[in-house]
C-alpha cells in the first residue's frame, strides 16, 4: 500500500515534535537537579569575633541608612547595646548631675556612652572637620515635655534647624535628641544643652582634620 506524500510528511512532523518535546522536558529536569554550579555557590567564610562585632555594626548603620538617618539621633530603635562606656567616666564622680550622654560619630565609626563631671561638663570627644554627629542626652530629673535649649557655643551648625539656638521638649525617655556638625575650622566645639529651671550641661567636640591623622 502506498502512502500519501502529503499524509508522510505529517507524521514525519509529528514526529520531529514529539522528538523537541522530549529533549525540552529532559533538559529542564536536569537543570533542576543542578540549579547552579558548584564553583559559583557562595561559600561562607570563618568569622573571628572581631569581624562578627564590625558586621553588626555595619548592619546597624546599614539600618539608619534604611531610616534615612546619619546618625542614632533620630533613629526609632535606639542600639544602646552598641555604644562603648567612656573609660574616664566609668564611674560616675560624686556630685554629679543625673544623666548621660549617648553621641555617634559615624565617620569615625564610633558609639560612646559618658556622664558628666559635677559642673554638668562631658569629656571631649575628637571629630572630623564638617563632621555631624548624633546626640542623645539623658536628662533624669526633667520631666517628659519641659523645654530644653541647645545652644551652639563655638561654632559649627544644627543640620536640621537654622540659627545656633534651637528648642527642644524632653521626650518621655527623659531627653532630647538632635544632630550637630561641627565646623571647617580645627578645635572646641562646645555645644550647651540646659533645661528649664534646671542646671546647664555641655558637650565638647574637637573637631581634628582627619586627612593629616
Amino acid at each position: 500500500m502506498k502512502l500519501n506524500p502529503k499524509l508522510m510528511a505529517l507524521l514525519l512532523l509529528i514526529a520531529l515534535v514529539a522528538i523537541f518535546l522530549i529533549w525540552q522536558g529532559n533538559r529542564h529536569s536536569g537543570t533542576a537537579a543542578n540549579p547552579a554550579d558548584s564553583s559559583t555557590l557562595a561559600v561562607p567564610s570563618p568569622r573571628s569575633g572581631t569581624s562578627k562585632l564590625r558586621e553588626s555594626n555595619l548592619e546597624a548603620d546599614r539600618l539608619l541608612v534604611a531610616e534615612g538617618a546619619n546618625t542614632d539621633a533620630t533613629v526609632s530603635q535606639f542600639p544602646i547595646k552598641e555604644y562603648t562606656r567612656n573609660v574616664v567616666s566609668a564611674s560616675k564622680p560624686a556630685g554629679a548631675p543625673e544623666g548621660e550622654a549617648y553621641v555617634h560619630i559615624p565617620s569615625a565609626g564610633r558609639r560612646i556612652s559618658f556622664d558628666p563631671n559635677q559642673i554638668g561638663e562631658f569629656p571631649s570627644l575628637d571629630t572630623g572637620l564638617k563632621d555631624t554627629v548624633g546626640v542623645r542626652l539623658i536628662l533624669a530629673d526633667v520631666k517628659p515635655g519641659t523645654p530644653v535649649r541647645v545652644v551652639i557655643l563655638d561654632g559649627g551648625s544644627f543640620p536640621s534647624a537654622e540659627g545656633v539656638a534651637q528648642m527642644l521638649v524632653a521626650t518621655d525617655w527623659h531627653g532630647v535628641a538632635f544632630e550637630f556638625t561641627t565646623s571647617a575650622n580645627i578645635g572646641s566645639h562646645r555645644v550647651l544643652v540646659q533645661a528649664h529651671g534646671q542646671p546647664s550641661r555641655i558637650l565638647d567636640f574637637n573637631a581634628i582634620d582627619t586627612t593629616h591623622s
